[in-house]
């Protein structure tokens, strides 16, 4: 009975340590590394063009209001010159 209980542990070891070691950490192939630097490069890439269009979109904004500005100048010399 001793030799029965003292072979069952040996087999739930055994089996637990393949399932530890089966589960191990897996390691990532070359191409997967390799598609993760591609993708890493072109998420920097988008980030530095979402930059550049901000401040585009800032600038075009300036110019936006500097018209509307000189627009409302205009229209105040028009008047200017329709009542003269």
């Amino acid at each position: 009975m001793k030799k029965l209980l003292i072979l069952l542990i040996l087999f739930s070891f055994t089996v637990s340590f393949v399932g530890f070691i089966g589960c191990g950490p897996k390691y990532a192939s070359e191409e997967t590394m390799t598609e993760l630097a591609e993708a890493k490069s072109a998420c920097e890439a988008a980030k530095a063009e979402v930059k550049s269009l901000e401040k585009q979109i800032e600038q075009l904004k300036e110019e936006k209001v500097a018209k509307e500005a000189k627009i409302i100048e205009l229209e105040k010399q028009l008047e200017e010159l329709k009542g003269k």
